[in-house]
């Protein structure tokens, strides 16, 4: 008859000491960038929400007439951006019918952690199209 403790005890021999190397290397190359991910993605969803807004604030206002800049200032201030985060470009002819379709590039960090501040650069675009009134067309 043998020994069950003997026979556990020879097959974990070549197994000792190999959470030595591989708790440090999952910690490391895993958990560490994984948690820098997901601090940052609420930071990058903020932003893109922000220049959505934005390009639908200034196409409505390019249409009836109010000031672009007024309105980007003001998605900036809503989100509590710093100024100049968000550039806005624009191109249409400005006639009866025609659209104008407004871009807006926001700067994202490319990690933001809350202690430490942000790391890196980002851009995103958003692109909105609002379409001018059609006065006096025929229907």
């Amino acid at each position: 008859m043998t020994d069950r403790r003997f026979l556990h005890r020879r097959r974990s021999r070549g197994q000792r000491g190999s959470a030595l190397f591989e708790l440090p290397l999952l910690v490391g190359l895993i958990m560490i960038p994984f948690g820098l991910l997901v601090v940052s993605v609420p930071t990058w969803v903020e932003r893109q929400t922000a220049a959505r807004d934005a390009a639908g604030e200034v196409g409505r206002a390019i249409v009836v007439g109010g000031s672009p800049e007024a309105s980007l200032a003001s998605v900036e201030r809503g989100y509590e951006l710093p100024p100049g985060t968000l550039q806005v470009s624009y191109e249409s002819s400005f006639e009866g019918g025609d659209s104008v379709v407004v871009e807006v590039t926001v700067a994202m960090p490319a990690v933001e952690l809350p202690i430490f501040g942000s790391f890196g650069h980002l851009t995103w675009t958003a692109e909105h199209t609002e379409r001018f009134p059609d006065y006096g067309a025929e229907q």
